[in-house]
């Protein structure tokens, strides 16, 4: 028995939308890898946990362009390069992270004047020999900006979310506002839900015709949390 091929375009449509409904997992995974950044117990959980969320960078860096494409940013960047840029970024903190605690060594910096990105590197080992969360913020809210001007606004966005998870750590709070989840869907299945009563008290509609109108909307909610989906497995703002 012959098996018939699936047609190309059929095909990549099914490989794309694999690939959108993998980067929403991930992405929501991230989201919530940062929410545990900012009630983070130590230093060594909080270099776990940046490991995790670099990770979770690059898998949405290798995935981003089958899934949405090339994305360029104002400087020609694909998102997937931007991705790839804020987990060398998230490696880069958490490197530093290690060196207040004492697991690595991270010398002094001699980088010679003229060097390319002197003032940046020498502020990553100032970083690195700082342990005051206020003080890291600061450093990190400047690294952000010098960052962004060779590896762009998108990439760079990543050391401002730790910049303020560190300004976070020192309240010295050990819990923050809960960021709201999956609000949407909750209001969907309502708003669904209420249509569906409505449908069925509708004055003036034979049964054929109740059945239409509930099709339709189902068929909206559908189309709705589709978009929904989409636009959130895209975001990159981690919900800050």
């Amino acid at each position: 028995m012959v098996s018939t091929p699936i047609p190309a375009v059929l095909q990549a449509r099914l490989e794309r939308r694999s690939a959108r409904r993998r980067y929403a997992e991930w992405s929501t995974t991230l989201n919530e890898t940062f929410d545990h950044l900012y009630v983070a117990e130590g230093r060594d959980e909080s270099v776990a946990l940046l490991d995790l969320a670099a990770n979770l960078t690059e898998r949405l860096a290798e995935l981003h362009t089958a899934a949405w494409g090339r994305e360029d940013d104002a400087g020609g960047r694909s998102m997937a390069e931007s991705l790839t840029s804020q987990a060398a970024l998230l490696r880069q903190v958490a490197a530093t992270e290690r060196a207040v605690i004492g697991t690595i060594t991270w010398p002094d910096c001699t980088t010679p004047l003229g060097c390319e990105h002197t003032a940046e590197l020498r502020l990553w080992t100032v970083l690195a020999h700082t342990s005051a969360p206020g003080k890291r913020a600061v450093y990190l809210n400047r690294l952000r900006a010098l960052a962004a001007e060779h590896l762009g606004e998108r990439a760079s966005e990543v050391l401002a979310v730790l910049a303020e998870v560190e300004e976070h750590r020192a309240t010295g709070t050990t819990r923050r506002a809960a960021r709201p989840q999956n609000m949407l869907p909750r209001v969907l299945i309502g708003a669904v839900l209420a249509l569906i009563a409505l449908v069925a008290i509708v004055p003036g509609l034979d049964g054929l015709g109740r059945v239409v109108l509930l099709v339709a909307v189902l068929a909206a909610a559908y189309v709705a949390l589709c978009v929904y989906v989409g636009v959130r497995g895209r975001s990159q703002e981690v919900g800050r």
